[in-house]
């Protein structure tokens, strides 16, 4: 079998947990603050302040920026749905745009369509690490909405020669097991150039305290580990030559793919001038294939070759939705883009550890079908 993913972990992430557990210090010690004084290097930031999952690092942030109940948050209308959970979680409400037909990302005029007095913030997501059209979210279009970037799937991704996650007030992460890179254990980070910001990001996340007796907001639980932080530090030294090895295998399929009439291979955009490649998508013409998506999947697994299936039905269709009408009728909602996309979209193999005739094999049995 042709995994899709996975980890990239090896004898200096080994060496690395082995330190920490022999130091005795779990928590919040020297391997958070380091980590996180290289991630901001690495991104471009002032700050940067580990928490302990993608999902957290939104919810805090929203948090940390006072935003809450009565306020609207814009996310895309097809994601993963931590994107909108951190905002309810938030007390905040999701409101649902549609997505870009190429990019899969955030449309900028509907989320423009759907500003209202009561929009706080918007969320652009890097979807599958192709950065989002940043330009087009500024703060004045819309009318000094705060700006998170959705980063967790685009580590290393550069939009127009700058790296996302430090293109608006806040970028968001997550280090999960198969992301560009890992922290091993779940973890996340906020990437910022707002001070203040960080500051409280640092209070919230250690049970909202200010000294070791002194509990000035409501926080909670929400630290890194010492041992995925040493991870990440790790992982980081190696996250380029993981993304130029994840590029060249999308790049390589994406070539020998193209004219298979019920393949749609998405563009990469100008701006996009560092494509992070955590998907490499392909989208499915279920009518010219004559078999739908899922079908198509289990195909291609019985042939050895295992694809990433996510993301089938716009957010506003989850049923966890049906208990918070009273913020919003998600019932009415409606993205053209979304619905026509969803369900439709399979992630190919593109990991580091593919060698060539993995690759050939993908493309070969791809082919067959």
């Amino acid at each position: 079998m042709i995994k899709v993913a996975t980890p990239m972990c090896g004898d200096e992430e080994i060496e690395a947990v082995a330190e920490v557990l022999y130091s005795g210090n779990y928590v919040s010690g020297a391997k958070v603050k380091e980590f996180e004084s290289e991630f901001a290097d690495y991104i471009g930031t002032e700050h940067a302040v580990a928490v302990d999952s993608g999902t957290d690092a939104i919810r805090l942030t929203l948090l940390g920026m006072g935003i809450g109940p009565g306020d609207e948050v814009i996310v895309p209308a097809l994601t993963f749905f931590a994107t909108a959970s951190a905002v309810l979680m938030a007390g905040a409400t999701p409101i649902f745009a549609d997505i870009d037909p190429d990019t899969y990302n955030l449309d900028p005029k509907d989320a423009l369509r759907k500003l209202t007095e009561r929009t706080t913030a918007i969320i652009p997501v890097h979807y599958f690490g192709h950065p989002a059209d940043m330009s087009a979210f500024d703060p004045v279009s819309f009318e000094d909405a705060m700006i998170i970037e959705d980063a967790a799937q685009a580590h290393g991704a550069e939009y127009k020669g700058k790296k996302v996650g430090g293109l608006s007030d806040a970028g968001c992460w997550s280090f999960y097991a198969t992301k560009n890179m890992t922290v091993a254990t779940e973890g996340g980070m906020v990437t910022t150039d707002n001070g203040d910001l960080a500051e409280v990001l640092r209070i919230l996340r250690n049970h909202g305290m200010t000294d070791g007796n002194t509990h000035s907001l409501l926080g909670g639980n929400n630290r890194m580990s010492e041992i995925g932080a040493a991870v990440g530090l790790v992982q980081l030294q190696y996250l380029d030559r993981f993304n130029e090895a994840r590029a060249a295998n999308s790049i390589y399929l994406r070539e020998r793919l193209e004219g298979v009439p019920w393949l749609k291979i998405p563009p990469v955009k100008d701006y996009a001038t560092r494509h992070a490649w955590f998907w490499c998508p392909i989208e499915v013409d279920e009518l010219k294939l004559g078999m739908t998506t899922l079908q198509l999947r289990k195909r291609l697994y019985d042939a050895g070759v295992e694809t990433r299936y996510r993301y089938h039905a716009p957010l506003y269709r989850q049923p966890v939705l049906e208990q918070y009408r009273r913020l919003h009728d998600y019932s009415k909602d409606w993205c053209p883009v979304a619905e026509k996309v969803a369900g439709k979209i399979l992630g190919l193999p593109n990991h580091p550890k593919l060698d060539q005739e993995a690759l050939d094999r993908i493309v070969e049995v791809v082919k067959s079908i």
